[in-house]
């Protein structure tokens, strides 16, 4: 038996041929960073001018620094934290749709789908409607808890009998684990009626109440949670070229989809935990940014955080033009936003089950 050194195996030229491409235009990436650095810099802007209290643009970068005002002062304390935690929660939430779908091998996939939200809706309602004792407790840890709960259950259960994560089953018992807990939230909403209105404002999701608070609650997680993911964009860029072609490459299929399901964990329940379950978010923002830019994660992944905080943030704006002087939550302008395109998504997406 003889040994060769120093030559690795190649792939045949069939499977070179049928390797999906990965590809990036660098042009293209610099201009649509360049646009969405503007329109951030717009969004923040007029954000923090707009309210009951109308700010000028010329005072704004006066208002930033000192708050001898009373105007100064609902900037900083009031709409500055409102504008910063929308760019959170939306990076946050758009990075863990990219995440999933790379994780479950389907460009229609979203958060969701691991019943992640769910879970940590289901355990903040239930601290808050039926065990008092423990509303006390940080709601992002009740968050971590319920999500994490919920996606070690549909891991285990996508995971079970065959030793490896298949897609078709993450989908399917993540979609299951998502109803039952939305039917178990809706039943602890209907047997408490003195928490209701609260409840469900919270179960929209929104930052209208936005605080410093809650920002500092979410940056250690969402820090975490990027650095993780940008450090994952190879692994995935491989997995995306399928599961065989990945293993050929030494990729480990099953590390690579459990490490990314935690990260996907960890983003979205720390989203959740300061301004609930906003909608479509971690489905339309990587599928736009996939168009664009192309599927190469090193790119897709950073754009999209920018992308999902640029959603969530001109989402805001707009809830505060529904129906004034009051607000409606963000969640139901990205609903209203991100279910068409879904449907349309749905319908242009090919469907098979080998």
């Amino acid at each position: 038996m003889s040994l060769s050194v120093g030559t690795a195996p190649k792939p045949s030229e069939d499977a070179v041929h049928k390797r999906p491409k990965i590809v990036t235009n660098k042009q293209r990436v610099t201009w649509v960073t360049l646009v969405l650095l503007v329109v951030v810099a717009a969004g923040v802007a007029w954000g923090l001018s707009i309210g009951s209290q109308h700010i000028s643009l010329a005072r704004l970068p006066g208002a930033l620094i000192k708050a001898d005002q009373p105007d100064e002062l609902i900037l900083q304390s009031i709409r500055l934290p409102r504008v910063v935690l929308a760019l959170c929660v939306g990076a946050a939430l758009a990075v863990a749709g990219a995440l999933m779908q790379a994780v479950a091998a389907n460009p229609l996939a979203a958060p969701e789908i691991m019943g992640v939200n769910a879970g940590a809706v289901f355990v903040v309602v239930l601290a808050i409607t039926v065990v008092p004792s423990l509303s006390g407790a940080p709601t992002i840890l009740l968050a971590f808890g319920g999500a994490g709960v919920a996606g070690v259950s549909v891991m285990l259960l996508a995971g079970s009998g065959s030793g490896r994560v298949s897609p078709v089953r993450l989908a399917l018992a993540g979609v299951t684990a998502s109803s039952l807990l939305i039917s178990l939230t809706q039943v602890l909403i209907i047997f408490d009626e003195n928490s209701t209105d609260s409840v469900l404002f919270w179960l929209v999701g929104g930052v209208n109440f936005g605080t410093w608070q809650d920002v500092r609650n979410l940056l250690p997680w969402l820090v975490l949670g990027l650095i993780g993911a940008f450090a994952m964009a190879r692994p995935l860029n491989l997995l995306a070229l399928g599961d065989d072609m990945a293993r050929g490459l030494g990729q480990n299929v099953e590390r690579t989809r459990m490490l990314g399901s935690a990260l996907v964990i960890v983003l979205c329940g720390a989203a959740v935990s300061v301004a609930g379950p906003v909608a479509f978010i971690g489905l339309i923002v990587p599928h736009i940014m996939r168009r664009i830019v192309g599927s190469s994660y090193t790119v897709l992944l950073p754009l999209c955080a920018v992308g999902g905080g640029v959603l969530v943030l001109y989402a805001d704006i707009l809830s505060r033009y529904v129906k004034p002087p009051f607000e409606v939550p963000a969640g139901v302008v990205t609903a209203l936003i991100g279910a068409p395109i879904f449907v349309y998504l749905a319908r242009r997406q090919k469907v098979t089950t080998s």
